[in-house]
């Protein structure tokens, strides 16, 4: 098992980050006048009046604030903006974006639209503006531009009365509902009794074969240099013969904010079941266990504190889901979700806050999906609902996530699996996996392995089968991964709210004819140097490999480079080259210059395919 870890959640996945640099603590002189006035009051009177700074807290938390006296509450605190020199702030955020990520994003977005006032971090001064107020600062949001805290009732608002502070809510915690508790067997009469694919899957092999991998293992296909993220409760057992092969990028672990992602004494929290999913998406030991996505790269965030039966706090996930955006991931596989069950008395959500834009971690997912992330997501195991209601779990109800319900070893759908519409009457679950009987590791033996059951695992196994089709086509977007899995699965030709588009294959939708044209493929550039003695002449050689999917005729490629170095929004022609050529020499280049490359194939009509991009 190769890992990296250290202090801070970024520097889990490179030391050498650079340290945060501390900010002076600063306080609005108009809290320091009003606080004793308010302190002096009684919490019940404070919350009568809708006025001052009463109005940045919602009806429900009032009336939860006026009868709690001193107990702790959890909430989220949001900012007006994001501090002075915003146009400053954005630049150093784009400078700063790693280059998986930025190649990922500019696969969705143009450059000028690339990193936006959400990349910038909170404010620090704001940060500190809170902490005396905060008996534990959680979580920072930039996306949401928040900041989550543990706090009292009179501190909440004494946080509603200072001038940066947009309004308050509360963090939801919820426990994720598990299936139905039953004797797991697996079914031997569709055991197969020879293979003649590349592996030998074990008792794997059914959950595969039924989702249409094998075949895209048979032609080399494994996941390889796919960035994914697992979201859940901790990862146990690392160490089990079917995962030391795993390349691991980074850990963190969210709930007790430490790089140790598996179970340590006197923390929060158990690791089983994310070692289980991780089994599910990535074991290798042919005989035993084969995973869809074994050759990827993986990122291991623990955002569940376990204590309290799967307790889930949505901060965790948020800023889960930050960190794996930042560090490149081009999937994330989330099995769990928001729904009902909340704990400490807190309000449920209901079938209508499903509706692709409400709840916080949706609003979350939205805004990865905006970046290019793939999010596969848990539809649920909520079981069924009498239309128009649902049992959908948040963000599975989300536009842009690929909601993966549960079906058994002969493909019927699971009693336990969530049924849409969604509140707007979209069609959700997206796409079905097995999900009763799921073969992988043991968290407790090196050696052992498990039948399993739950969304929980039909999620990885859509997750690592989209990763296949990713890697077989790199340009491909998270809508266009959705958009082939989804037209390729079982039901395509009549989705409904059961099953949505049907049981997912993969090898479908790998060759699914999505367009018309690709790029060439394997792109890159190398900094080549010619010492002449009186100066030094610096070249980019772009290199690249004709696409073998193209069906039309591809009449030659255009090269396009965007200055790094210089504040500068557009790409710039650089050459057309004819359908033999597969290099390029950029000449004349400083040693300080820095260009972002793009490419497209160009067909016979003149039209230019989905660009692909190389950066030095």
């Amino acid at each position: 098992m190769k890992a990296s870890s250290s202090k801070q959640p970024e520097e889990a996945y490179q030391s050498n980050c650079l340290r945060k640099k501390q900010v002076k603590k600063t306080f609005p002189a108009r809290s320091q006048i009003l606080l004793p006035f308010l302190f002096a009051l009684p919490l019940s009177f404070l919350f009568i009046f809708p006025s001052g700074p009463a109005e940045k807290i919602p009806p429900h938390l009032k009336e939860k604030l006026a009868r709690g006296g001193n107990s702790r509450f959890t909430v989220w605190v949001y900012f007006k903006d994001k501090g002075p020199n915003l146009d400053r702030k954005i630049l150093a955020a784009r400078s700063a974006l790693r280059t998986e990520t930025l190649i990922r994003r500019l696969r969705h977005r143009p450059w000028a639209e690339v990193v936006d006032q959400m990349d910038v971090p909170v404010e620090e001064n704001y940060i500190n503006g809170i902490r005396p107020y905060a008996l534990r600062v959680r979580q920072a949001s930039k996306w949401l531009n928040a900041l989550s805290v543990e706090t009292t009732a009179a501190n909440i608002l004494a946080i509603a009365n200072l001038p940066f502070v947009a309004r308050i809510e509360e963090v939801v915690k919820h426990r994720f509902k598990e299936p139905p508790q039953e004797e797991i067997v697996p079914t031997p009469e569709l055991q197969p009794t020879v293979t003649s694919h590349l592996f030998d899957y074990g008792p794997a092999y059914l959950q595969l074969t039924q989702a249409g991998i094998p075949p895209l293992h048979d032609l080399g296909l494994s996941g390889h240099g796919i960035i994914i993220a697992l979201l859940d409760s901790g990862f146990n057992n690392l160490s089990h013969q079917a995962l030391t092969h795993l390349l691991v990028l980074g850990t963190w672990d969210f709930v007790n904010n430490d790089p140790q992602v598996s179970d340590e004494p006197g923390q929060m929290g158990s690791g089983d079941h994310g070692a289980q999913t991780l089994g599910v998406i990535a074991g290798f030991y042919p005989g035993e266990l084969v995973g869809p996505a074994f050759g990827a790269n993986f990122l291991l965030a623990k955002t569940e504190n376990t204590e309290w039966e799967r307790h889930i706090e949505e901060d965790h996930w948020i800023a889960g889901v930050e960190w794996a955006e930042n560090l490149g991931a081009r999937i994330i596989s989330s099995s769990l979700g928001y729904r009902s069950d909340f704990t400490h008395g807190e309000a449920d959500y209901t079938w209508q806050n499903m509706d692709g834009e409400t709840t916080v971690v949706t609003r979350g997912a939205n805004i990865a999906a905006s970046r290019g992330v793939l999010i596969v997501n848990s539809a649920g195991n909520e079981g069924m609902a009498k239309p128009p209601e649902n049992t959908l779990v948040a963000p599975a109800d989300s536009f842009l996530v690929l909601a993966v319900g549960a079906v058994d070893a002969a493909g019927l759908r699971t009693n336990f699996s969530s049924v849409g519409p969604t509140a707007d009457g979209r069609l959700k679950p997206d796409v079905m996996a097995m999900g009763r009987s799921v073969y992988t590791v043991s968290p407790n033996k090196v050696d052992g392995y498990a039948y399993v059951s739950g969304t929980s695992f039909s999620c990885p196994l859509t997750a690592g089968a989209a990763a296949l089709v990713l890697e077989a086509n790199p340009t491909w977007t998270n809508q266009d991964i959705i958009l082939a899995l989804k037209h390729a699965a079982s039901k395509s030709s009549s989705p409904d709210n059961f099953m949505g588009w049907g049981i997912i294959d993969a090898s479908k939708a790998a060759f699914f004819p999505l367009k018309k044209f690709y790029p060439p493929t394997h792109f890159s550039v190398r900094r080549l140097e010619n010492n002449f003695g009186f100066f030094k002449e610096y070249i980019d050689r772009l290199t690249w490999r004709r696409n073998e999917r193209n069906q039309e005729r591809i009449v030659g490629y255009r090269l396009y480079a965007l200055n790094l170095t210089a504040q500068d929004n557009q790409f710039i022609f650089l050459a057309q080259v004819d359908s033999q050529t597969f290099h390029f020499d950029r000449r004349g280049l400083l040693a300080k210059d820095e260009f972002l490359y793009k490419i497209t194939a160009v067909n016979e009509s003149g039209e230019e395919s989905d660009p692909d991009f190389a950066r030095r």
